[in-house]
């Protein structure tokens, strides 16, 4: 059996490509943009996405802000995903390195705490 160059899957399955969720636009509940998902981090040990890395404020020249978001605080809605926050909830929060976008996991639960989320290594 040899390894395709690219695998498809059905739009109708809930597996979605990392690729196809990278570059996905972050909405606020009122359908206001947030950002983009810029990369899906995996967590090799437990096998899960851990959280996504979104950019906010890279439009019209403003300097971007990255943020480490858990993957359990989006819903998927028309190919986008959709975040419970105000649109201005990341303007003085504090982000991530603009080259450093891992966290280690006690980084990690105070990530999933200021989301109201449970880790999921400590489930």
């Amino acid at each position: 059996m040899g390894v395709a160059e690219e695998t498809q899957v059905a739009r109708n399955m809930t597996f979605v490509p990392a690729t196809e969720i990278k570059g996905s636009k972050i909405l606020t509940v009122n359908d206001e943009e947030l950002g983009k998902i810029k990369e899906v981090m995996i967590d090799s040990e437990w096998g899960r996405i851990a959280y996504v890395v979104f950019a906010c404020d890279c439009f019209l020249g403003m300097r971007c802000k990255f943020f480490a978001i858990p993957w359990g605080a989006l819903s998927a809605s028309r190919g986008d995903y959709i975040l419970k926050v105000d649109k201005g909830a990341f303007e003085t929060a504090e982000g991530l390195d603009e080259d450093v976008w891992t966290l280690n996991h006690n980084d990690l639960a105070k990530v999933y705490e200021q989301y109201n989320l449970h880790p999921y290594w400590e489930i």
